[in-house]
């Protein structure tokens, strides 16, 4: 297990040396200038200069990316151009709103998705089953934008049960609509690949032989169907999870969600590439553990995944 996690490491970090060097490339070739959307168009040109020569922007695009990887090194992120803000401290600021926000919308995209699941998968082409299957399809199918919407307009709007946006004083109340939001699609395809691994479980040989000593049907559902369904329901769970960890722009920009996924976005649209690269090195970093934390669940899961040199 150890040596499975230490090569898992070293292939991340090479894995995040490949998006740093494309992400510096992308960031010297995409249109726009730093400098001009910092000190407006009309600035004059030695003020410009200046700048440019300040922030090492007259350099090379690969004279920039070792300076930079130097910094990296140093644990250095680099400095907003705009807000002069170390993106570290960004991080430290934004990043646990985001926390907070995925972790509430995986558990209820988890309980929703699992629960609705099981269901169809034990009711198979009744009425429970088709009412599953319509939620999965229009919970796939609906943009996060739309959902978001409607639940500002029901919710917030006309029956003034919740608050529209932002983060207020950090109660759940201004959580649920983001959570629900978010969660949404992830509930859906949970509760697809929940239905589809339990329906190929509930066919085995050992199934039936638990319902032959008289099991009762939720233990032999829970305890013996469900466990042995989890590795690919876990796979989209982790991978779900690491995405909604890096921010989700859109769940983030419409309630007002003060979170890495908002923060870069505006960043994005000042073309602030010291903040855009170090979300993005944070955000790849984030993933690389996430999946490394999936793939070391499996063994917990099914005792016979093991990790050993003849993998």
């Amino acid at each position: 297990m150890l040596e499975f996690i230490a090569k898992r490491l070293l292939w991340g970090v090479f894995v995040l040396l490949g998006v740093t060097l494309v992400t510096f490339f992308l960031m010297y070739v995409v249109p726009g200038d730093p400098v001009l959307n910092m000190i407006g168009q009309r600035a004059d040109q030695e003020t410009i200069e200046r700048l440019r020569k300040e922030f090492n922007l007259d350099k090379p695009w690969y004279t920039q990316y070792f300076l930079y990887m130097g910094k990296i090194l140093k644990g250095d992120l680099g400095r907003s151009y705009m807000t002069k803000q170390e993106v570290s401290e960004a991080i430290k600021e934004f990043f646990p709103n985001t926390v907070k926000l995925a972790l509430f919308s995986m558990v209820i995209a988890t309980l929703l998705g699992v629960i609705v699941g099981v269901v169809s998968a034990t009711n198979q082409y009744s009425i429970w089953d088709n009412l599953a299957i319509s939620f999965t399809l229009i919970g796939v199918s609906t943009p996060v934008f739309v959902v978001g919407l409607i639940l500002i307009y029901v919710f917030a709007m006309k029956l003034h049960w919740l608050p529209p946006s932002g983060i207020g004083d950090g109660s759940l109340r201004y959580l649920i609509l983001p959570a629900i939001t978010l969660g949404t699609r992830a509930a859906a395809y949970i509760a697809r690949m929940t239905r589809s691994s339990m329906l190929e479980v509930v066919r085995q040989d050992y199934i039936r032989t638990a319902r032959s000593k008289g099991l009762s049907e939720r233990i032999v559902i829970y305890k013996h169907a469900l466990k042995n369904a989890l590795i690919p329901i876990v796979t989209i769970i982790g991978l779900d999870l690491g995405s909604y960890l890096v921010g989700s722009v859109l769940t983030e920009s419409i309630f007002g969600w003060p979170g890495i996924g908002r923060y870069m976005m505006q960043a994005i649209t000042m073309r602030d590439f010291p903040v855009i690269q170090g979300m993005v090195l944070f955000t790849a970093m984030i993933f690389v553990l996430a999946n490394l934390v999936v793939d070391i669940t499996y063994g917990f899961i099914d005792p016979r995944i093991r990790y050993d040199k003849s993998d």
